[in-house]
């Protein structure tokens, strides 16, 4: 068990976590431990953002930049990927097997642009925001939730698709059931009790669960499956909506 946890860790991010032999199959057995990596991931923007504040640095826009960027490198930059094919796959015109083909290719379209470029980018500013109109504890706090629903909303999207016949992403897909995406999802509210912000906690974790609901649904109907590309952009996306439902919410429910 050990080892495949490791596995998935070294699998989802650059976390020097040791060696694993586990194979996929293995591997996607703990795939409901995926809010936790996400909140692994956080630790380290959470400590960087910690850092910089006590430091000196008061710009919310340089800050967030760094603080993005280093949720987005310690997860090795796998979702961006993921987000950059299904932004090629929504803008092209035909059938589900020609949508699957594009995801497949090397080349990045102005779809795929346009997707990383929006998303990250209302990621950055909402980042900003936050840590403007917010001690650093609290928008530690915020960080850490919100980067661990992300991961439940790619746990719910994984939950409610179709596993596609190839591709690594299909070993989740086929193993994630609800029984898993329950244990996602208590492990999400734990995370929130934890940093004693239930009600955001929980806010976030119904939103990622209906966010990562909503894309399985999209892309069972057009492209009869979902991707590991699909389940990245899940987790990206999902990140960007909580970010911005973060912003709204909290003044009204702290």
């Amino acid at each position: 068990m050990i080892d495949e946890i490791k596995g998935l860790i070294l699998f989802m991010t650059r976390i020097p976590a040791g060696n694993s032999k586990s194979d996929f199959e293995g591997i996607a057995k703990y795939f409901m431990l995926m809010p936790l990596v996400g909140t692994l991931i956080s630790l380290f923007g959470a400590l960087v953002a910690i850092l910089m504040s006590t430091l000196g640095i008061t710009s919310g826009n340089i800050l967030g930049t760094i603080v993005l960027f280093t949720l987005l490198y310690v997860q090795g930059f796998h979702h961006i990927d993921g987000l950059a094919d299904y932004g090629d796959s929504w803008m092209v015109q035909g059938n589900a097997r020609k949508k699957l083909e594009v995801m497949k290719d090397v080349y990045i379209g102005i779809g795929g642009f346009i997707f990383v470029f929006f998303v990250e980018l209302v990621s950055l500013f909402s980042i900003s925001y936050l840590f403007e109109t917010n001690g650093i504890i609290i928008f530690v706090k915020y960080i850490i939730i919100i980067e661990t629903c992300s991961r439940l909303g790619l746990l719910s999207c994984a939950c409610c698709g179709i596993p596609s016949t190839e591709g690594t992403g299909r070993f989740f897909v086929k193993r994630t059931n609800e029984s898993h995406l329950l244990t996602g999802l208590l492990l999400s509210l734990s995370v929130s009790l934890l940093l004693n912000i239930p009600k955001l906690g929980a806010l976030c974790s119904i939103l990622a669960v209906f966010v990562g609901m909503f894309f399985a649904w999209k892309c069972n109907n057009q492209l009869n499956c979902v991707t590991g590309d699909i389940l990245g952009a899940t987790a990206e996306i999902s990140r960007m909506i909580l970010l911005i439902s973060v912003i709204i919410a909290a003044p009204l429910i702290s």
